[in-house]
């Protein structure tokens, strides 16, 4: 019953609306171990996940500080949905939490390839495959793209400060799971 928690195979249940609905910062931890996989036809790709950052309400580096816009629609959706963006000619994938609260999916432990190769957030997108077109998109019912809980607990983790923003730097919202070598850089020097 308890899954390998390396290699990714057995992922537990498909993740269900009320799990998504809760706060950013809680969600980031319970999604590490979390398998999240992209279909494309009769293709299917899978990464298990070693780091999360939050974005939570009221927070100056999130996206929806300052409300709904065209490009952060997504996030205003129902917990589960897929908020991607583009940053430095790459994108990056969110898993929408409460209202206007995201957590970015930075890097995965690729399942049947090189674990590293979905180390961090445009590196696994690219590595699942999702694009700009998967904004927007259900994972809780959809086809596309599901995520499936942990059958056991991932192990240590350990938190820090995001990466890659200049405002609310100080926030320890950065989740990754300890001694976990697809985690992307920088990586933590001593558990937190």
């Amino acid at each position: 019953m308890a899954r390998s928690s390396r290699t990714g195979t057995d992922p537990g249940p498909r993740a269900r609306r009320a799990f998504f609905d809760r706060s950013a910062a809680r969600l980031a931890r319970e999604l590490l171990g979390a398998t999240l996989t992209v279909r494309s036809g009769r293709v299917a790709r899978s990464v298990r996940i070693v780091e999360t950052e939050a974005y939570v309400r009221h927070d100056p580096a999130s996206h929806a500080f300052r409300g709904p816009t065209r490009r952060n629609r997504s996030m205003f959706s129902s917990p589960g949905t897929l908020y991607v963006y583009r940053i430095h000619q790459v994108v990056c994938a969110n898993l929408v939490a409460r209202r206007g609260e995201a957590v970015l999916v930075r890097a995965g432990a690729a399942v049947g390839a090189d674990p590293k190769s979905a180390s961090g957030p445009g590196r696994l997108c690219r590595f699942l495959g999702i694009t700009r077109e998967d904004d927007g998109m259900d994972t809780v019912v959809g086809d596309r793209v599901e995520v499936r809980l942990a059958r056991e607990l991932p192990g240590p983790v350990r938190t820090g400060p995001r990466v890659g923003i200049r405002k609310a730097v100080d926030r320890r919202l950065r989740f990754v799971l300890a001694n976990e070598p697809a985690v992307s850089r920088p990586r933590f020097r001593r558990p937190t």
